[in-house]
């Protein structure tokens, strides 16, 4: 991996855990600002990038693999609060799992639709793939199209996230310890809810 993508993949994991942490304040305290959860569908596109970037570049699938199974597993008492019970971490794996090995794309699309973001976020997962790995035109025709699904949800505005992906130029940032990136998740929710019921 050159120094520019590992940059990029490293730049866009920040993105996704900022806005993601913008969304849940708005989800869990503030749900009268909407504003709060558009800029947070940045999120979900930058994860998808991620895992794709990460299913294609580690050197242990099946670690990987179990890693986001396992936090998945340990978030789902915070994603009962929402209604969700398997979470975005599950479909991250299904893409991942559908990356890897072909044969479980159908398998992991009929699984997806039991988890958060169901067929949309499975569909938008190999979007990304096909822009990053395949074809970037069409993978952006395909990003783009994929999103009829959620129309007219505020999951439209994933559509802004196109542009952070298609940059190719990112200054180096901090390294995101992956400890830290996979416990953030749970965690910071954790924090929100305890504050939540606090006020």
């Amino acid at each position: 991996m050159t120094k520019e993508s590992y940059d990029k993949i490293n730049a866009i994991k920040w993105i996704g855990i900022i806005t993601m942490t913008i969304d849940h304040i708005g989800y869990y305290l503030f749900p009268e600002l909407i504003w709060l959860r558009i800029i947070g569908r940045i999120a979900f596109p930058c994860f998808l990038y991620t895992t794709v970037q990460g299913t294609r570049n580690t050197s242990n699938f099946k670690k990987y693999f179990f890693q986001l199974i396992g936090v998945g597993i340990l978030t789902i008492p915070i994603s009962l609060y929402s209604g969700t019970v398997f979470n975005i971490l599950f479909t991250l794996a299904l893409v991942a799992l559908s990356i890897k090995d072909k044969r479980f794309i159908i398998l992991a699309l009929v699984l997806s639709y039991f988890c958060e973001y169901g067929i949309y976020g499975f569909l938008l997962g190999w979007a990304i793939y096909c822009m990053v790995f395949i074809h970037e035109l069409l993978g952006v025709i395909l990003f783009l199209t994929v999103h009829i699904l959620v129309w007219p949800s505020v999951q439209i505005f994933a559509c802004f996230a196109i542009f952070l992906l298609l940059i190719d130029t990112y200054k180096a940032t901090k390294k995101i310890p992956k400890i830290i990136g996979y416990l953030y998740y749970p965690l910071h929710q954790l924090i929100l809810l305890a504050i939540k019921f606090n006020l």
